[in-house]
């Protein structure tokens, strides 16, 4: 296949992802981003109320995670990783209980590190994972309200931004048999040194950068099909005729691709995530002995400890969405307070919330993606929501950049 250039449409990581790749293989891009911004809810800016620079949200990134590392490795930002040991630490905030939860198939077996109230036989539903049906959710396992409490609800929110009852049973299991399943060398935590900026966006972007352009604040409005193939992509401020020897790459979200591409069904139902990002001294700090915490029976779900601020992510959040800041911030500091033992007024904060931050990752919706077809013969697709056997991630969106340029062959 003769490829002149590729056109790629969305620089969050997929975008990112799919030109690093293609201009490692000797081939042109051009990138357009709707945003001034490149990284999507992957990157990181300067917030003027807390004075620092915070991440837009928080990703749990693992060492089974080979595409990550493998393009942090491209662009040479693998020394901008922090690894962190397999394992992670919980508190209930209505019984008060505290555990670590290894990551590690193996060391269920041990009493002692197995989550509170467990028994060897409730463990058992995570081998039956692997052979649930493409319909079955993870409440189809049918567990034990104390094991799906303190091991499924955890874990199913973290990864799938979605509840227990509609989350894809055979999507999750995928993620299990790459990193728990495989034992504790895949289940490492990467997190950013800095920032997921540092690590991965400006390396990317410098990357890309060297010898191709990005155009910011660009917004597609209308592609223009004929014979099955597209012929113009037209701008908010230009239009681009596409040659018979040049490719499309949408990066889109899903939301904005359903607009451009109107006749082709994707899913229409979506979650909300919702992070507080707390500034916090170096005295509060030392307060805390883990860099992530898992929290049950409350409104938050994961505290990220960065280097000057707390940033705590709440998924499956659309139940937030009316909720004043005000009462928001205030709720998760007295859980925050309550973690620490000590009561400590509440610092600047900021809060950022994503309605639509995926789709609701369900077992119809992931097969309405897998049913995806009739596109252009010269147009791939890329985006974490792409992926029909993975969730929508950091590692989903990645691979499927790397892939949408190998269906052109490059």
């Amino acid at each position: 296949m003769v490829i002149n250039k590729l056109y790629i449409i969305g620089a969050g990581l997929a975008g990112l992802s799919a030109a690093s790749w293609a201009i490692h293989r000797g081939r042109k891009v051009e990138i357009f981003e709707t945003s001034s911004l490149a990284g999507g809810r992957c990157r990181s800016f300067y917030d003027k109320k807390l004075k620092t620079i915070i991440d837009n949200g928080n990703h749990l990134v693992f060492s089974a995670n080979k595409n990550f590392y493998d393009l942090c490795n491209l662009i040479n930002s693998t020394n901008k990783i922090k690894v962190l040991q397999p394992h992670l630490f919980f508190f209930d905030i209505e019984n008060k209980k505290t555990w670590e939860l290894s990551l590690s198939i193996l060391d269920f077996l041990f009493k002692k590190k197995r989550v509170p109230d467990a028994h060897l036989k409730d463990y058992l539903s995570i081998l039956k994972i692997l052979f649930m049906s493409k319909e079955s959710t993870i409440k189809d396992l049918k567990v034990k309200n104390n094991f799906r409490k303190y091991f499924w609800e955890p874990l199913t929110l973290a990864v799938m931004n979605t509840s227990v009852d509609k989350a894809s049973a055979r999507v999750l299991s995928n993620v299990l048999k790459k990193t728990i399943f495989k034992g504790k060398k895949y289940c490492k935590i990467y997190q950013p040194e800095k920032n997921w900026n540092e690590t991965i966006i400006e390396p990317a972007i410098n990357f890309i950068s060297k010898h191709n352009k990005i155009n910011f604040n660009t917004r597609l409005k209308k592609v223009e099909i004929k014979n099955n193939l597209i012929t113009r992509l037209e701008f908010n401020d230009k239009q681009i005729e596409i040659g018979r020897d040049d490719y499309v790459i949408s990066a889109l979200p899903v939301t904005a691709f359903g607009k451009i591409f109107n006749k082709v069904d994707v899913p229409n139902e979506f979650n909300t995530i919702l992070n507080i990002h707390y500034k916090i001294s170096d005295k509060i700090k030392k307060l805390f002995t883990s860099d992530i915490i898992g929290m049950i029976s409350s409104h938050s779900q994961w505290i990220f400890v960065k280097n000057n601020y707390l940033s705590v992510t709440v998924s499956d959040a659309n139940n937030f969405n009316n909720e004043s800041q005000e009462t928001l911030s205030t709720k998760v500091w007295e859980e925050i307070c309550l973690l620490i033992g000590k009561n400590i007024k509440i610092p600047n904060c900021q809060i950022i919330k994503e309605k639509k931050a995926t789709f609701v990752q369900s077992p119809n919706n992931f097969e309405l993606i897998k049913k995806i077809k009739n596109l252009p013969r010269n147009l791939s697709i890329c985006g974490d929501w792409t992926q029909s056997d993975l969730p929508c991630t950091i590692e989903g969106s990645i691979m499927s950049g790397k892939k949408s340029i190998e269906f052109f062959g490059v």
